[in-house]
């Protein structure tokens, strides 16, 4: 685990000074171009009227900011701080006096929703250990609410369903923060910056945005990264999107040449890189 991490420190201060990622001892495999689809932030969702719910998980954040544990999780997993501090909500929570904070406290219980493809944020490790930044985070709030943790592998694309279903509590896997989710769910204050990177084969001659023009891109189905690309139509009408359930497969069929061209969260598509062998 923790050559893993170095390793995530290193390719991200590779990324702060090229465009291009080297993995391997043979030389480049894959460039992360410098050219994007745009910057976000990630939030934790909640049901659009748990406000009770929301911030009271909020307030353990807050206070795991201040007194330094977010920022040790943080350099455990990056090497560094990475959290966010001194945030607003996406969209202002009042405390209206709902009962969902007590129901989580009733049953002793907060289920998390996340995809387990989601690494470094949320992964199955080799003991088949669901781990990561944000479980790191969410084990220690659940700690400080004096309830379980009980973590709920989904369908990353039918997460607003789960949720809305009552079949988890919130979705805390880095979800990017946008005006429509932000709209439907309550959303915490941003903790973590994210941009939406293009991966290519170092060899595929894809440099920019403009020579995706004619490939196959794929993303991963229900994602920000899709979002993002679909904000942008006319770059979009240039090439055909491929989906799938997560990203490691999408990974997979970069390496295998069946797509030009991955659309990933930058935390995600660095890990991807590094660990490829």
């Amino acid at each position: 685990m923790k050559k893993f991490k170095l390793i995530c420190v290193l390719l991200a201060a590779v990324m702060l000074t090229a465009a291009a990622v080297s993995c391997g001892s043979s030389g480049k495999k894959y460039v992360v171009l410098e050219e994007n689809f745009g910057s976000e932030q990630y939030g934790i969702g909640f049901r659009r009227d748990d406000n009770a719910l929301t911030l009271a998980v909020q307030e353990a954040i807050d206070a795991m900011i201040a007194d330094g544990t977010a920022a040790k999780i943080s350099t455990d997993w990056f090497g560094e701080d990475k959290v966010l501090k001194d945030q607003q909500f996406p969209r202002a929570i009042e405390n209206t006096g709902d009962d969902s904070l007590q129901k989580i406290l009733d049953k002793g219980e907060i289920i998390l929703g996340l995809d387990v493809g989601f690494k470094p944020m949320g992964f199955y490790d080799d003991a088949g250990n669901i781990v990561g930044f944000d479980i790191d985070l969410a084990k220690e709030v659940a700690s400080r609410l004096g309830v379980a943790l009980k973590l709920q592998p989904i369908d990353w694309n039918s997460k607003e369903m789960e949720l809305s279903a009552g079949n988890i509590d919130m979705i805390w896997n880095g979800m990017s923060i946008t005006p429509e989710r932000a709209e439907n769910m309550n959303i915490s204050k941003p903790y973590l910056n994210n941009r939406m990177v293009i991966i290519a084969a170092a060899d595929s001659g894809i440099a920019a945005k403009a020579d995706l023009s004619g490939k196959k891109v794929a993303v991963q189905a229900g994602s920000s990264a899709l979002d993002c690309i679909n904000a942008e139509p006319d770059i979009a009408a240039t090439f055909t999107i491929s989906e799938y359930p997560d990203n490691p497969t999408a990974f997979l069929d970069l390496k295998a040449g069946r797509v030009d061209a991955l659309v990933v969260d930058e935390v995600v598509g660095l890990n991807l890189i590094s660990e490829d062998k």
